[in-house]
């Protein structure tokens, strides 16, 4: 008689997820039972109420979606379906500590980065943020604590020097999903053994706000220029004009000296700041010299 396959429960929200999801849901490696996600939350210039990417998909595929509210919730739902493991992909939220041991195979987590670098929820910024030269994805137990539990599975792969975050986003996604199908087989047959971090070699990275993204130029412009590309999208980069009105900086490069007619600035290790996309307060996207032109010449940003 064939053995019965482990049923699964998914977890996760962002379009990072979606690889993950659609792997485990046509991959053959466990049962899945559905998903689980955050609820919908307001979105666009009309604020209009927007399911998250992995509760549109899984709808669309016929999966069934819950998406509690609290903690507590999460765990009912768990305790019901009773899934042999949780897979966890960029869910957003945290779990209960009475929640983690109603799993037999526990929760199984991929997380963007070369762990115990950069635990915590924002690796992928993190690694652009301070230059790194590699990244990757790891696949790991959740434990009780940040991004702590036994390593299943890791692949590193190079960090580009111009490299965005979105760029990174969909690259880690689409490795860690391949990396989480095959480690996940491996560990529900018992061929694959969870190894310790070392804890000694952590390093961990901030939740980000708005605030983070305002630029201060008395850093270097190699600095500002990593903050730019790692901080795309969230929280931005941005200064502010003399009429206090915000100023979007969407991407820079380092120079030596600036040239006649563009948007520069010189920073704090005496390097010049090359501003060459831009989007002033309520207006689109526009190259740093005819913002510059705009502005007769020359303008004060802080």
């Amino acid at each position: 008689m064939a053995t019965p396959r482990k049923t699964c429960l998914f977890l996760g929200t962002s379009d990072f997820s979606l690889p993950s999801l659609e792997m485990l849901a046509g991959g053959g490696v466990c049962e899945l039972l559905g998903v689980v996600t955050q609820s919908d939350k307001p979105a666009g210039r009309g604020h209009r109420e927007t399911a998250p990417p992995v509760a549109r998909w899984a709808r669309e595929h016929g999966l069934r979606v819950w998406q509690p509210e609290t903690k507590g919730a999460l765990t009912e739902i768990i305790r019901e379906l009773a899934p042999d493991v949780v897979v966890v992909v960029a869910y957003g939220r945290l779990i209960a500590s009475d929640a983690l041991d109603i799993p037999p195979h526990g929760y199984v987590n991929l997380h963007p980065s070369l762990l115990p670098r950069w635990r915590g929820p924002s690796p992928i910024v993190a690694a652009i943020a301070a230059g790194d030269r590699e990244t990757g994805v790891t696949v790991m137990r959740i434990d009780a604590q940040m991004d702590h539990g036994p390593i299943l599975a890791q692949e590193a792969t190079p960090l580009p020097a111009d490299a965005t975050r979105s760029q990174m986003e969909e690259r880690l996604a689409k490795q860690g999903a391949k990396l989480l199908l095959s480690s996940l087989t491996a560990y529900l047959n018992g061929t694959l053994t969870p190894v310790p971090q070392d804890d000694a070699r952590a390093t961990t990275c901030p939740l980000l706000s708005r605030e983070d993204g305002h630029i201060n130029w008395s850093e270097s412009a190699t600095v500002i220029e990593r903050k730019v590309r790692a901080y795309e999208g969230w929280p931005g980069t941005w200064v502010t004009e003399p009429s206090d009105k915000r100023l979007k900086v969407l991407a820079t490069h380092v120079a030596t000296s600036a040239s006649p007619g563009t948007l520069s600035v010189i920073c704090g290790d005496g390097q010049v700041l090359i501003l060459d996309r831009v989007q002033p307060e309520g207006k689109p996207p526009m190259r740093g010299d005819d913002f510059l032109r705009g502005r007769g010449g020359a303008v004060a940003l802080a």
